[in-house]
């Protein structure tokens, strides 16, 4: 990590200018959720015309500051922006937080004020997310710079985006399907910072091993891809680009200042430089779990394993349409997987489990599949036969049932469990996607969490696995370009 960044992101002192004691106030929200977050460093609030907020000592202006903090978080009204700046350089402050709006996203004279304030930063070399932004996280180290009041846990997971509340909703599902994030920034309007300086930082980044990035526009496009091409092959970023039409871009104009682009130059960016593009934020999502404990395949040939066979004819269009083989299996596997499962199974690819098979007949069936040469990755569908559970017959009375529910959610756990053993021994994907008919929306919920604690992820409908595997392919094979 460069110096600049552990301002920013590992900072041991906080100064926040605009602190307030109105609870309705941006700077009281902000003030109060860094504290419940756990913060260790130092905090000063900034207000003339205050004493004590929170219980901590109010100084009447940043000179009056005891130290020079690491870090200033500024929520002042967008015509004193450039003078509390100008002060924060003169303290010697190196990294800011811009949170107040009212900037270029406007045009005309917020247009002017958000060049007065970078041309003071850049001046006295100090670096700044925003202006017109949500904050940032950095959980490792718990300094939550932010307006909703959740704390996201570390974990492996970067959200970059150019969006506050979108910022914010993929850091609450990463909560739910992930064991957390590594760090999440709002960019907003970039006037100091852009996004591509973020992807720097990402790239190096011991937490981080996967890069979800919503973007607008870029500030210099022709830069942002040659970064990404670098970050690409260190880690997978996977990208929403918004302002593909005419509506959305002018959305994206007046939202952040970002100039949209061509959506189709933009495409053909995204593949030259490995970024891997989604269509929407769950799709983006989605795809960012595959790459925290999959291996990349080494090829299109795919073998498709299903306990429903509606289930196996909708993933061979989805994996076909994505430009997989779904391969036709050899002799010798189909007779080895006829030992195996009941004699009323379809002997082809997508192997159709059928009713009647065991879970330990089930795995090996899969190991089966997976060691045919022409497979290079497998998808698993309808986990049901597989889970080791004694009946699926729930219990009435809530006791029964609440133990009963657990005891479902633990061992769908083992099975995934298993599946991605399997993944890791024969070094080929094995994505998995399933209904968990016995489960209540409660226990839904508990087994997604429970597999994201574990990097795990199970998707809930064929195409996802197929959308899943097709990154991983195609992110293996721009790493294969480069390798000798």
């Amino acid at each position: 990590m460069t110096d600049r960044f552990s301002y920013l992101f590992k900072a041991r002192s906080v100064a926040l200018i605009g602190a307030s004691r109105d609870a309705n106030k941006w700077g009281f929200v902000v003030l109060k959720h860094l504290l419940n977050g756990g913060y260790q460093g130092k905090v000063y609030p900034v207000n003339p015309g205050e004493d004590q907020i929170l219980g901590l000592k109010v100084y009447t202006s940043i000179a009056a500051l005891p130290e020079t903090p690491d870090l200033a978080v500024i929520i002042v009204p967008p015509a004193a922006a450039a003078g509390v700046v100008r002060e924060c350089v003169g303290k010697g402050i190196k990294a800011g937080v811009i949170i107040t709006a009212g900037f270029a996203e406007l045009g005309g004279q917020g247009a002017q004020l958000q060049r007065e304030i970078a041309e003071a930063a850049r001046g006295g070399g100090m670096i700044f997310v925003g202006p017109n932004c949500n904050g940032i996280m950095s959980p490792w180290e718990k300094l939550y710079i932010q307006f909703p009041a959740f704390h996201v846990p570390p974990g492996p997971v970067a959200v970059l985006a150019q969006s506050g509340n979108v910022m914010d909703s993929l850091a609450r599902q990463v909560m739910l399907h992930a064991p957390g994030c590594s760090v999440c920034i709002a960019s907003g309007n970039e006037a100091s910072l852009h996004s591509e300086d973020y992807l720097e930082f990402m790239a190096d980044d011991p937490h981080t091993k996967v890069i979800l990035c919503y973007i607008e526009g870029f500030k210099d496009g022709r830069r942002f891809f040659e970064v990404a091409g670098q970050v690409s092959r260190k880690k997978p970023i996977i990208m929403v680009k918004v302002g593909k039409t005419q509506a959305g871009a002018r959305a994206a104009a007046s939202h952040t200042a970002a100039i949209a682009g061509t959506d189709n130059i933009f495409d053909a960016m995204c593949k030259q430089s490995g970024v891997i593009r989604a269509r929407s934020l769950d799709e983006m999502l989605n795809i960012g779990l595959a790459f925290l404990r999959q291996p990349l395949p080494e090829g299109r040939g795919v073998g498709i394993v299903t306990a429903g066979g509606g289930w196996g004819v909708l993933a061979a269009d989805a994996c076909a349409g994505l430009g997989f083989d779904v391969v036709k299996l050899p002799q010798e596997t189909i007779g080895e997987l006829d030992k195996l499962l009941p004699s009323w199974w379809n002997r082809g690819n997508p192997v159709d489990l059928v009713a009647g098979s065991t879970p330990d007949n089930i795995f090996k069936a899969l190991e089966l599949v997976l060691g045919c040469p022409a497979v290079n990755a497998l998808v698993m569908l309808s986990i049901m036969p597989a889970l080791r559970i004694k009946g699926f017959s729930a219990p009435l009375e809530p006791e029964a049932r609440e133990k009963w529910g657990q005891e479902g959610v633990n061992a769908v756990v083992e099975a995934m469990e298993h599946f991605s053993q399997l993944a890791l021994k024969y070094r080929k994907p094995v994505i998995v996607a399933t209904e968990h008919i016995f489960a209540s929306a409660i226990e839904e919920t508990m087994i997604t969490h429970a597999l994201g604690q574990r990097e795990l992820a199970c998707y809930h409908m064929p195409h996802q696995a197929a959308e899943a595997l097709a990154a991983l392919a195609a992110y293996g094979e721009f790493l294969r370009r480069f390798s000798v």
